[in-house]
């Protein structure tokens, strides 16, 4: 959650299973921008078809050493930041009704995925997002997914002293850098921790997404230019970021691109209290770089474009984003017909470039906008 003051969220569910399915089938082949200078250095990779793919789904457990964890339960430190993590790959074998398949082997004929790493958002598991995350796994990622030590659901709910555990968002970025560089070293040289990411991630295709706090994690990794998060960035190669509905943390920054900094999609409902639409507005003026995009749902609370409890905006959003990266991550640039192909429905969103972020109403905050479906 963003704004102040920082309130508990819920727990809410994930998934809608006929959203998911409306929004695979019309994910289609990357678009190649006229005059592209880099197709011919680089082949294109045809995604996964949405039709006879599973998505393969696993669990690891990686742990910086090197930093500490405030536990908000009983107040004390323990050393380590322990980053329970979700994989999730397209799959040929048999999936359970849920299109799932858990513990299977991921579909090795196409060699390295283009990879997105994805920050949940406060109080919510990867879970949360799986109608989304699924929707990427089957158009060919592989997608990593991380619950925060201190704002996942068990930590939050456990918490009783040292203020609310939603301030360790500060410590969040450094978590998903450690991750993306951990998920890199599996995928090089084969981890018995987690074996499922040997050989899995192309390291040229990378992108960073998150949603609401997740979304602000991703903003200060990528864009923060701060001391305290400049330097997290180094060993960290991302081509792309998704943030949605997230925004500048308060108290950080100053926020901008510089040369080789990640392209930018920005995803924001217009009458989202509770990552008030200023926000993200805010967000995509000050990353001033030429690839940059804006998808703006006209009407949505502020998670159910992304747990398809709202269909018709989580139709959108799967669409848009995974085409985004399909591009991004094939090192294309979006082009007229990325705007063409957002612009599909516009009667539910609408797509943007250019120097500023479209015209959105300026919303106040409201805690029960966080629990809306």
């Amino acid at each position: 959650m963003v704004g102040s003051p920082r309130l508990t969220r819920p727990v809410l569910a994930a998934c809608a299973v006929l959203a998911l399915a409306a929004a695979v089938a019309v994910v289609g082949a990357p678009e190649v921008p006229a005059g592209s200078s880099s197709a011919a250095a680089r082949p294109q990779r045809a995604p996964a078809a949405a039709r006879g793919v599973g998505v393969g789904l696993a669990h690891c457990t990686f742990v910086d050493t090197s930093r500490t964890t405030f536990d908000y339960h009983t107040g004390a430190t323990h050393p380590g930041r322990v980053l329970r993590t979700e994989v999730r790959y397209p799959s040929v074998a048999a999936a359970n009704t849920a299109g799932e398949v858990p513990g299977a082997g991921p579909e090795t004929r196409r060699g390295a995925l283009p990879t997105i790493f994805f920050a949940p958002g406060y109080d919510v598991t990867p879970d949360a997002y799986a109608a989304l995350l699924d929707a990427w796994a089957r158009a060919g990622f592989a997608v990593v997914a991380p619950s925060f030590p201190d704002t996942r659901p068990a930590a939050v709910s456990a918490a009783r002293v040292g203020g609310s555990p939603e301030d360790d968002i500060v410590n969040q970025p450094a978590d998903l850098a450690f991750l993306v560089r951990a998920a890199l070293a599996a995928s090089r040289t084969l981890d018995p921790a987690c074996r499922v990411l040997h050989g899995l991630i192309d390291p040229a295709a990378v992108g960073l997404a998150g949603q609401s706090d997740g979304g602000s994690t991703v903003a200060m990794l990528a864009y923060d230019r701060s001391p305290e998060y400049a330097g997290l960035q180094v060993g960290v190669p991302v081509r792309a970021a998704a943030v949605l509905s997230g925004s500048e943390e308060p108290g950080t920054g100053p926020y901008e691109a510089t040369a080789g900094d990640p392209a930018l999609l920005v995803v924001q409902s217009a009458t989202d209290r509770c990552n008030p639409p200023q926000e993200s507005v805010e967000l995509y003026d000050a990353v001033v770089q030429q690839d940059r995009w804006f998808l703006a749902i006209r009407r949505a609370n502020h998670l159910p474009p992304y747990d398809g409890k709202n269909a018709a905006a989580f139709a959108a959003v799967a669409r848009v984003t995974t085409r985004f990266f399909l591009l991004e991550l094939h090192h294309e640039v979006p082009a007229a017909g990325f705007v063409a192909y957002g612009n599909a429905s516009t009667a539910v969103a609408t797509i943007t470039t250019g120097p500023a972020a479209p015209a959105l109403p300026a919303l106040e905050f409201k805690i029960a906008a966080c629990y809306a479906d």
